[in-house]
């Protein structure tokens, strides 16, 4: 959600004053993101869907901490390296897009993170590369999902995540892949076509412009 950063970066780098910067339309993907989220979570309640949630890119946790406050009484898992992106994902990515590279989104930490969650007793943080970062882990092998949000930007974490969520969602849990239609990010698109290509499913656009959904039925 790098937009919550732009205007401090206009200020800081451009001496653009707060009171000129509007970030209204940043902002209105973001807020039908959020919409979903709620009316989905509404919904599993509804639906007595009892499984947990998790997020594949986390970032500085604008998004999870959405998460953690609509899904209040869930789990919350939250895979990241925290460390930017990882050279291992880099091998698919056009090598002429400059903010491609390793170490990029790195200014985040745990910490700041779980600052912002309302219901820290919940989150399970999982740091480092994904999916090593699901290996040897008992409970989180047991575990069934009823929402995950993929925001990991790349192609190989992005198909990673499809593989190993999808066979773990409940009946009707629903997988949010972010940057699907982000042109910055083509290896989005690539592999959730490859993933619902090989397993006959369909992926549905949420309204941001951004995202697509896949329901697991």
């Amino acid at each position: 959600m790098g937009v919550y950063d732009i205007p401090k970066q206009l200020t800081q780098n451009f001496n653009i004053p707060l009171v000129k910067i509007d970030s209204n339309y940043g902002f209105l993907r973001i807020k039908a993101r959020i919409l979903f989220l709620k009316n989905f979570a509404a919904q599993c309640k509804e639906f007595n869907l009892n499984a947990s949630v998790a997020e594949l890119g986390v970032f500085r946790g604008e998004f999870a901490s959405e998460i953690n406050a609509y899904f209040c009484d869930k789990k919350l898992y939250l895979f990241d390296t925290f460390e930017g992106f990882n050279e291992k994902d880099l091998k698919s990515e056009n090598s002429l897009n400059k903010i491609i590279k390793e170490g990029h989104l790195s200014d985040t930490s745990i910490d700041l993170v779980m600052s912002k969650m309302a219901y820290p007793k919940n989150v399970i943080i999982k740091k480092g590369w994904f999916p090593k970062s699901t290996k040897n882990d008992e409970n989180l092998e047991k575990e069934k999902f009823c929402f995950v949000n993929i925001d990991a930007d790349l192609y190989e974490p992005i198909l990673a995540g499809l593989e190993y969520f999808y066979p773990k969602m409940v009946n009707l849990g629903v997988i949010l892949i972010h940057d699907y239609y982000n042109e910055s990010y083509a290896g989005a698109k690539k592999a959730v076509d490859e993933f619902i290509k090989k397993y006959n499913l369909f992926a549905m656009p949420i309204g941001d412009d951004m995202s697509v959904a896949i329901q697991k039925i």
